[in-house]
């Protein structure tokens, strides 16, 4: 008989398509949701080999993360690696010819492939789990809007595809882990689902 196992499978191959590399899936699942932004990409000759040769950049970026986990222990060293992975997303781009990519679409990229990390769960890609409570928030519309109903909440300057200072990306993923008793996927999640999400405690009392 058939087990909620093999329906959960079902929806995994449903959403990410065929295959058995999970975290290559995870990839170029991300990968859609931020490719409408990328203006012009699709009348390059070379579109497709550029797309291969930043998505194999992000693979070797999120493999190596794994093999360090023992090093990066807090907030702070996992924000290091992914500033460093997001400027080696847009110079890969450069280097390939397509100059129009920003840190906004790469945080997109990242954020967004690490989400489908944890909704494939550890048993089909280990390794990861030491991250959640670091990981952040991937900015879209979606999100931007629903962080607007929070006055103190720091506001961008420009869409979130656009956004080219890392710092002032990075000042909202703050935000969130300070004014939220969540880890910042969670929050992400509730915002997403339209649900009211708790904030600190200092602040409930």
């Amino acid at each position: 008989m058939l087990s909620r196992r093999h329906y959960e499978e079902f929806l995994v191959r449903l959403y990410f398509g065929d295959g058995k590399d999970y975290l290559e899936l995870c990839i170029d699942r991300a990968y859609l949701d931020f490719n409408r932004t990328l203006h012009g990409i699709g009348k390059m000759p070379d579109a497709i080999t550029v797309r291969e040769h930043v998505s194999k950049m992000l693979n070797e970026a999120l493999v190596e993360l794994r093999q360090i986990a023992q090093i990066i222990s807090d907030t702070r060293q996992f924000d290091q690696w992914h500033k460093t992975t997001c400027e080696s997303i847009v110079r890969a781009f450069c280097e390939s010819g397509y100059h129009q990519v920003h840190i906004g679409q790469a945080q997109k990229w990242l954020n967004m492939t690490l989400k489908y990390i944890y909704t494939m769960g550890d048993e089909r890609i280990p390794g990861y789990l030491a991250f959640y409570g670091f990981c952040h928030v991937p900015l879209d519309n979606i999100i931007i809007r629903a962080l607007s109903a929070y006055p103190d909440c720091p506001r961008l300057r420009c869409p979130w595809s656009r956004i080219n200072d890392y710092g002032s990306y990075l000042n909202i993923q703050h935000w969130i882990r300070q004014r939220f008793a969540l880890p910042p996927l969670d929050v992400e999640f509730q915002l997403w689902m339209g649900e009211t999400v708790p904030p600190q405690l200092e602040e409930t009392l």
